[in-house]
């Protein structure tokens, strides 16, 4: 059965804010996706889903055993396979006609530019503080969209640095989150899918600027407790990256 992309789309364009070219915009849309990890694995299904023309897969880790029960692109014979090849085939599978770059290649300073230039929106699906300062840095110095989130135990959040301020480290300072890890501190699969599923919501409204963005706010999800909540968070003077720029938001 051949399946076209309008059909595909059907219920996207049918909300009350869609614009006649929003196919043609995600069709044209670039997203890097740093880490294929469980937030990654949600966040790519939905953007290839919805049309998104090309992502970006960048990921230097293979598929384990204990991926499987969170990272819902891999079934047990991708187990040892890189992730971002196994992440291809399935997405393939899902959307036919998306274009997709597989990178086996872990974020650093120096290949940020040849890994991350070129793309409207990044996703970070990262689990280590350093690689998210580059990201944090890339965005705010090359005004490019990144999508923001993390997910340990019961509680995800996700915010968006959109070129401006306030940035990561208004919110978080310079330690961040250092320490905590999933690996150490477990996390519920469904809470990391949830924080990824907000993810490409926010990706989608800044490729196709619409509705209210999580630009300078930070959504949170206890779901030990099953609160969510949003709060705003505001530019730091002396932040070492953005402070003194502008507050713009945009590409």
């Amino acid at each position: 059965m051949v399946i076209t992309e309008k059909e595909r789309v059907r219920r996207l364009v049918s909300l009350p804010e869609a614009k006649p070219g929003w196919i043609r915009r995600l069709r044209q849309s670039r997203v890097a996706i740093v880490g294929i990890g469980g937030l990654g694995n949600a966040s790519a299904l939905y953007l290839a889903a919805q049309g998104v023309g090309h992502l970006t897969l960048i990921d230097p880790d293979e598929v384990e055993p204990h991926n499987l029960g969170r990272q819902i692109l891999f079934g047990p014979p991708d187990v040892g396979r890189p992730k971002v090849e196994a992440a291809c085939r399935t997405l393939r599978f899902i959307a036919p006609d998306i274009s997709l770059a597989a990178e086996a290649a872990a974020l650093t300073d120096e290949k940020q530019e040849t890994l991350l230039a070129g793309h409207d929106v990044i996703v970070d699906g990262l689990d280590n503080w350093e690689a998210r300062l580059i990201l944090n840095r890339f965005s705010v110095h090359h005004r490019v969209p990144v999508v923001f989130a993390g997910a340990i135990g019961y509680e995800a959040q996700v915010y968006v640095v959109n070129g401006g301020k306030p940035c990561m480290q208004c919110l978080f300072g310079d330690d961040g989150f250092v320490e905590q890890s999933c690996a150490l501190l477990g996390v519920l699969g469904p809470v990391a899918g949830m924080a990824g599923t907000v993810q490409a919501q926010e990706v989608l409204k800044l490729l196709l600027n619409t509705g209210d963005g999580l630009q300078g706010r930070i959504w949170t999800y206890d779901a030990f407790r099953n609160v969510s909540r949003v709060v705003g968070f505001t530019p730091r003077a002396q932040c070492p990256v953005c402070g003194g720029k502008e507050h713009e938001y945009g590409r």
